[in-house]
């Protein structure tokens, strides 16, 4: 079982899961591995449909106390044979979108623009904001949000967190959320590279890449719109789960400075996935059970009190956005 392999972890991700799987399915990968806990809404139930239809693997994620959540799925995940056996892997989350910019935008071309001994494609976060919107929609994230990060790092800035396409278990000692780590036996480091093959400097932060976009970037929806921020600040966090996101964590995320529109090339390609997907009516029925649980949840957060103070913080920001110079 060779081949491109993509590891997630989710809770509470239905109303946007049936996206992410037609947007990985167009990168071509041919194994997804779907590891969740603790879901209140389908996103498992999505996931057991998805097992039983060849789609995707489903882990049920045993959470060990020693460790976040996230951590404990990576290394629950090495088990399976669509991890085991892959040719390259790639980790990422229900809000992250690998965008490839050359080639026909695969994630093999990913690799192939890389250098012949490449393990490890550190690909740059691009961050996307909420472009203004306060509201919950049932349409595809990646079209509902199309302003991002600059295209120049702010002064002084030279790396952001990336997200790695690498080579198999053979060299790791762990699966990295941002980068793996190699064997201490290994006796080197992992050879890493920025899309396109140049190397990401040695005295860069390993779970960073450079602020570079030409070759592929991934486009992280960190917020989404403010309300289904709510439904995340309510869920918490996979990785750092005693931090809580506050007005701090929407300021930081909130990056809708520049539009960006490089994920449209794979707008066809994702149609036709979803429309696949949706044609079975279990999937479909999932689907509309999951966007139901958002909305009720979102109803339910701003109505309570110890959420006001965010809503009216957040509210105040959205007032102030005004994209219509651009």
């Amino acid at each position: 079982m060779a081949g491109f392999t993509v590891i997630t972890t989710m809770k509470n991700e239905g109303a946007f899961l049936l996206e992410w799987v037609a947007h990985h399915k167009a990168l071509g990968f041919d194994n997804l591995l779907i590891c969740t806990n603790d879901c209140a809404d389908p996103t498992d139930r999505i996931a057991l449909r998805l097992q039983e239809m060849g789609l995707a693997r489903h882990h049920a994620t045993k959470v060990w106390a020693a460790t976040s959540i996230q951590r404990s799925a990576l290394k629950q995940a090495r088990h399976y044979a669509e991890v085991q056996q892959a040719d390259w892997l790639y980790v990422c989350d229900a809000d992250e979108f690998l965008c490839v910019k050359t080639g026909d935008g695969s994630a093999r071309a990913l690799v192939a623009a890389a250098g012949p001994a490449a393990e490890v494609i550190a690909v740059p976060w691009r961050i996307f904001g909420a472009n203004g919107q306060a509201g919950y929609h049932d349409l595809p994230v990646t079209q509902q949000f199309q302003r991002a990060s600059p295209l120049t790092p702010p002064r002084r800035t030279r790396g952001i967190y990336a997200k790695s396409l690498f080579r198999s278990l053979e060299h790791l000692h762990r699966i990295g959320i941002h980068r793996p780590v190699a064997r201490p036996d290994l006796g080197r480091p992992l050879r890493t590279e920025m899309p396109g093959g140049a190397p990401v400097p040695d005295n860069l932060n390993r779970m960073s890449a450079l602020w570079q976009f030409g070759v592929a970037q991934v486009n992280h929806y960190a917020l989404r719109s403010r309300d289904s921020f709510l439904v995340k600040r309510d869920r918490g966090r996979v990785n750092h789960a005693n931090d809580v996101m506050e007005i701090d964590y929407w300021d930081r995320f909130d990056r809708s400075v520049t539009p960006c529109h490089a994920i449209r090339r794979y707008d066809a390609a994702v149609a036709g996935w979803r429309t696949s997907l949706l044609a079975d009516a279990a999937l479909e029925g999932l689907h509309h059970k999951a966007v139901a649980w958002h909305r009720n949840k979102i109803a339910e957060l701003k109505a309570r009190p110890d959420y006001a103070a965010l809503v009216a913080a957040t509210d105040e920001r959205l007032t102030r956005c005004d994209f219509s110079a651009s």
